[in-house]
């Protein structure tokens, strides 16, 4: 299993790592903690229960296997804190892979976010036979994320117009795209 030691701005110890298929109940527990933060700048918006969290934990892992998936985890002390995935396209896009990154509030800002990111595509980029683009995209109201990705040499290459509602409100999906070469 892969995993890389990190440490935060702040002097907490970070473990990035692959999954185990143990790891589903961490990974809802961490992933139902978006579904009550207002803005979270994910699309989750009610809780996942275990059994597909278990679901999807397995196809990831196989994503992992056949390597056309990466999945670095974030454990702070024990505990899921974090996720970054990369998951290639198929076909005509296959040299194409969609990114996602969460993090919980308490580790933001640290510098694990730029961390993971930069290990996760360097890792695709090497696991990932012909991978040439990553993309991602973020809500146009996460102003914050949308300057990180661009630091992190993200450029926006488009704009879906109000395709994600949040209460009364619409949100367009920014489009974001990193060569690696």
């Amino acid at each position: 299993m892969t995993q890389f030691r990190f440490t935060a701005r702040d002097g907490t110890k970070v473990l990035f790592r692959e999954p185990r298929s143990t790891d589903a109940k961490q990974l809802m527990d961490f992933i139902n903690g978006f579904v009550e933060e207002p803005r979270s700048g994910l699309l989750i918006n009610k809780k996942v229960k275990l059994k597909d969290e278990k679901a999807w934990l397995k196809g990831w892992i196989a994503d992992i296997r056949r390597r056309e998936g990466l999945l670095l985890l974030v454990e702070v002390d024990g505990k899921i804190k974090g996720s970054c995935s990369v998951l290639q396209l198929k076909w005509k896009s296959s040299h194409v892979a969609d990114l996602g990154i969460a993090l919980s509030r308490d580790i933001r800002g640290k510098g694990i976010g730029e961390a993971l990111m930069n290990k996760a595509i360097t890792l695709a980029g090497k696991r990932m036979k012909g991978l040439e683009i990553i993309q991602l995209k973020t809500f146009s109201y996460n102003e914050r994320a949308l300057e990180f990705y661009r630091r992190l040499g993200f450029v926006e290459v488009g704009r879906v117009p109000r395709v994600n509602k949040e209460g009364r409100n619409y949100y367009d999906d920014v489009l974001m795209t990193r060569s690696l070469h």
